[in-house]
Order: structure tokens, then C-alpha cells, then sequence
């Protein structure tokens, strides 16, 4: 039986590969970056599709050939500059299911979300919900996965951000007073019900919400994991949730230009979508035994790794954002007169002509602003982080040349360049698009 898995190098759909496969089904990935998903996994056969192109089911109907059933995985948090909710979860996903009912594809599989509905005010949860009413009507075997909270080895959206609240040092803060309710669910067993629901030949056209059998509070969620992260107790804080809302609108800049983050106020308004479901139907495709929240923490303990993304999760972006102004402001306040005049003087010492003196100084500091400028910008974070090493280099040799009196009057100042080369290197080191 063969299966195409969209979205198949996600967080869930990673999984559910892994899990089609041991249920003996041979799957084929689709992907928007499939050089990217060759490498992660080369056990599979990939092909390119990309849910902001492909919204007619001409677009899908070649990529279905000799396809039994399809599985869709596809999902974003929040929309970006790329990126459209109602174009990925709603235009291209309903035309995937247009042709797969056309191509006479067995069985269509839908992963949707508890928070799908139309009085949720997220364009997550409203573009999933027409999804699923679309289905719903159309003529084909389809099964719809409302999965609750994920919980898995890794982190993603909402369980990311809430790894990173846990992670904070000194405090714990809690959004509001916490008492929103989950029932968490593994991604292992979130993905074996998927696996063995997919290759059931039994009719379906039916909606399953996909729970564990544990109820949790928000806050019994963030004390968990920082108990599981191994970083003991810490005071409690509410923190307003319009405050809140304020610092995450910051998360929506940066993950509108493209940056990869849960620190965003979608995330926050699906952790306060407090509804409780029965899971049991599901939990029975998925063999019955569906671990609760305590348990699954318990089944993965926490590593360094999982330490040091929680205590980076807000730690890094600020990292950047420093980074970035100090280049900017060092570039800006270079160019004030008297900065200038002392900057131009400098060289003038060292036998620089007076506008050759000037010229370097104004080349500088422009390019201290776009060098700054550009590492706010995902697609330039690199090549402007690169930049940034080799004009800290020039400077720290340059003025070793010119003006070596410097190093004895003003060891300090100098040696600060290397603290921030290092922070360009951390910034630019944890810059990943997917």
C-alpha cells in the first residue's frame, strides 16, 4: 500500500512516517524543501510540492499516481511574509483533497486540531476548521485527527513556548492565572493511531479527536516540565495576559519577516483554548494504550539538549536583537559630529589625508548600520553576521596599525570585540528555517 505524507518533515508528520512505515506501508514524502528532506531522512522516497502554489487539483492530481492513501500533516502557526493560513490550510489543502477523491485515493487522512473552530480568533484555527468542513463533503473515504497538545521528544508552537516559560531563570510565569485545561497526547501515540487508522480498509468518514487520558492545567504543564527539565522551583509569577500579549506581538514581527518561533500570540491563544474531549475512540485505533502527561514525560527524560533549548528560547532572539543595535547605534553615533571629528582626527594622526580620513570613517559606519541592519533580516543573518567578523577583525587590526597607542590607553574598549564576534557566532549558529 503506498501513501503520500505531506508535510512528512514536520513534527507530526515526521513521525506519522516513521510509524506508516512500521505498519508496512511504503511512503512516499512531500515537502517544500526536498534537498533538506533527503538528508534528514534518505529512507524514503520525497517529491516538491509547496501549499502556497499548489491550490488547484490539477496541481496535485500528477503527484497522486499509483497513491492509496494520503495523509496530510500540513500546518503553520501564523502567517508570514511566504506564508498564508488560508491559503495553506484552506485553498491548497481542499484542492489535495479534490484530486485525491478524483484519482480514486482509498483513503484520505486529515490532521486537524481539538481548537479547529470557527470561534477560536486564530487564522490557524478558523482556516483548519473550513478544511475539515470541506471534507466532510466531499465524496471519498476520509478521516479527520483532532489531535490535543502534542507532546513530543521535540517541541513545536504551543509546547515550545511553554518549554520556554519553564525555562526561565529565577521565576516561573505563568500566562494569567494558568488555569486552562489540556489532555495532552505523545506524538508517538498520536502517530501510531494515525498509522493504523490510515491502513484500515474499513470505510471511515469520521472525525476523531485525538486526547490522553490525563486533564492538566496550564500550570501544572509549566511546573512539570521545568520539574522535568531539572531546573526545581522557582517563584511564581501571573503575568497579565495583555502584557503578555504586548511582549509576543514582538514574536509576530519576527516571525512575520521569517523567523522560525512559538513565541508568538497565536501560540498563546491556542494554550487558552480550554475545551475537554473524549479520546477514547481514538485511543482505541491507537491500540488502547495512550500514555498520559506524567507518563510521557517520565518515558523521555530530558537531556542537555532539551536544557538548552528551553533556557535559549528567549535568551537567543534577545541576543540578537542587542547584537543587531549595537551595530546599528556604534554605526549612528560614529557619524555625530563630535564622534566623527574625533574618529577623523584618529586617522588623520596616523597620515591619513583629510578626506580619505573622513571617507573611511563615513564607509565605517554605513557599514556598521547595514551590517546591523541585515542581521535583523532571516534570509541575511549569516552573510551579515560574516560581515560583522570581518569588520570587527578590520578595526582590531586596523587600529593595532594606525594607532597601537590605543591598545595600551584603551585595552579595555578594544577587547570588547571579541565578546561580540562571539555572540554573532551564537546568534548565527542557531539560525534554522524549518
Amino acid at each position: 500500500m503506498k501513501c503520500l505524507v505531506t508535510g512528512a518533515y514536520g513534527f507530526i508528520g515526521g513521525a506519522v512516517v516513521e510509524a506508516l512505515r512500521r505498519e508496512g506501508l511504503t511512503v512516499i514524502g512531500a515537502g517544500r524543501d526536498v534537498e533538506f528532506a533527503r538528508r534528514i531522512n534518505p529512507a524514503i522516497e520525497w517529491i516538491a510540492c509547496d501549499f502556497n502554489k499548489d491550490v488547484t487539483p490539477q496541481d496535485w492530481a500528477p503527484r497522486l499516481a499509483g497513491v492509496d492513501v494520503v495523509v496530510n500533516c500540513v500546518g503553520i502557526l501564523q502567517r508570514n511574509l511566504r506564508d498564508r493560513p488560508e491559503r495553506i490550510h484552506k485553498q491548497a489543502t481542499i484542492a489535495l483533497f479534490e484530486a485525491a477523491a478524483a484519482s480514486g485515493v482509498r483513503r484520505i487522512v486529515h490532521i486537524s486540531a481539538v481548537s479547529a473552530e470557527a470561534e477560536v480568533p486564530t487564522a490557524y484555527a478558523r482556516s483548519k476548521a473550513e478544511a475539515d468542513a470541506a471534507l466532510e463533503r466531499i465524496d471519498a473515504d476520509w478521516l479527520i485527527v483532532k489531535p490535543s497538545l502534542v507532546i513530543g521528544r521535540g517541541a513545536f508552537g504551543g509546547t515550545a513556548l511553554m518549554r520556554g516559560l519553564a525555562g526561565l531563570p529565577f521565576a516561573l510565569l505563568l500566562p494569567g492565572e494558568g488555569r486552562e485545561r489540556f489532555q495532552p497526547i505523545a506524538l508517538d501515540d498520536l502517530a501510531r493511531g494515525i498509522a493504523r487508522l490510515a491502513a484500515q480498509h474499513e470505510p471511515a468518514r469520521r472525525t476523531l479527536d485525538a486526547a490522553g487520558p490525563e486533564t492538566v492545567s496550564l500550570r501544572e504543564i509549566l511546573v512539570a516540565y521545568r520539574n522535568w527539565l531539572g531546573f526545581g522551583r522557582a517563584h511564581e509569577i501571573a503575568l497579565p495576559l495583555l502584557f503578555l500579549r504586548l511582549l509576543l506581538r514582538l514574536g509576530d514581527v519576527a516571525g512575520y519577516v521569517g523567523y522560525v518561533t512559538s513565541a508568538r500570540t497565536t501560540s498563546l491563544e491556542q494554550l487558552r483554548y480550554d475545551t475537554l474531549v473524549d479520546g477514547a475512540e481514538f485511543a482505541a485505533a491507537a491500540g488502547g494504550d495512550v500514555k498520559g502527561f506524567s507518563a510521557t514525560l517520565a518515558a523521555w527524560p530530558a537531556t542537555l539538549q532539551d536544557r538548552l533549548h528551553a533556557r535559549s528560547f528567549f535568551a537567543v532572539p534577545l541576543l540578537h536583537v542587542a547584537v543587531s543595535f549595537f551595530w546599528i547605534l556604534t554605526g549612528v553615533l560614529t557619524l555625530t559630529p563630535s564622534s566623527f571629528a574625533s574618529a577623523t582626527a584618529l586617522l588623520a594622526h596616523a597620515g591619513f589625508g583629510e578626506l580619505m580620513a573622513k571617507a573611511v570613517v563615513a564607509a565605517g559606519s554605513v557599514a556598521d548600520i547595514i551590517a546591523g541592519a541585515l542581521f535583523l533580516l532571516p534570509d541575511w543573518v549569516r552573510r551579515a553576521g560574516v560581515a560583522q567578523l570581518i569588520l570587527s577583525a578590520i578595526y582590531a587590526v586596523g587600529l593595532s596599525v594606525v594607532a597601537p597607542e590605543l591598545w595600551a590607553d584603551h585595552f579595555g574598549p578594544l577587547l570588547k570585540v571579541l565578546p561580540m564576534m562571539a555572540a554573532t557566532l551564537v546568534v548565527m549558529a542557531y539560525q534554522e528555517k524549518r
